[in-house]
């Protein structure tokens, strides 16, 4: 997992690794910690971002190649990668920052997808701190559960979350608000498309 943390965090920079486990804020402190360190061991954060990066457009490049209107889908995520706001948000920043093919093709699309999903991680970072949750109880009251608190390093036994099941479901809310601020962007045809082609993105990565 060295290679993952190095990688994907690595647009942070070669920051103090305290940095790093707090823009990614779910996961056990120490485990990404060691993480961290671990992947730093092999190459440094530049390089990991840059290979993370490769990943994200070579996959792309093959998953939606041939996918009617990949261009367009690209042209409308970038439209919102360029306004949305950078505040609460440094691995979006990284992410955003991050060379793209010039090409406007799949894996230039693809690789802006990604620099979305860091977006919404970290409107959803926010919303779980602003609702008073901590990390690991966002976890344990999400759908994944304790698997995913598992997956994320955290050691059991896990304390019961049954009381925070509501205020989990509105923090979910308040993200979904928070990132539909990053999509007033977009016109109302650019707003049906990007449902429109997004879907049919899932659906030719088969």
């Amino acid at each position: 997992m060295g290679g993952y943390a190095v990688g994907r965090l690595g647009v942070l920079g070669d920051c103090p690794v305290d940095n790093v486990v707090g823009a990614a804020y779910f996961w056990e402190p120490a485990t990404m910690t060691a993480m961290v360190e671990a992947g730093r061991a092999a190459m440094s954060p530049a390089e990991g971002a840059a290979v993370y990066t490769q990943i994200c457009q070579e996959w792309g490049a093959e998953k939606l190649a041939a996918m009617e209107g990949v261009e367009r889908l690209g042209e409308i995520l970038e439209k919102v990668v360029a306004s949305a706001s950078p505040l609460g948000a440094p691995l979006f920043v990284g992410w955003r920052d991050m060379p793209r093919p010039a090409d406007p093709g799949p894996a230039r699309t693809f690789q802006l997808a990604q620099v979305m999903r860091e977006l919404r991680f970290s409107r959803h970072a926010v919303a779980i701190q602003a609702a008073g949750i901590g990390p690991l109880e966002a976890i344990l009251s999400g759908p994944a559960g304790a698997w995913n608190a598992k997956m994320f390093g955290w050691p059991e036994p896990y304390p019961d979350v049954t009381d925070l099941v509501e205020a989990r479901e509105a923090a979910e809310a308040a993200t979904d608000q928070m990132h539909a601020v990053d999509l007033d962007v977009l016109t109302d045809d650019e707003r049906a498309d990007l449902r429109d082609l997004a879907k049919a993105a899932r659906a030719h990565q088969g």
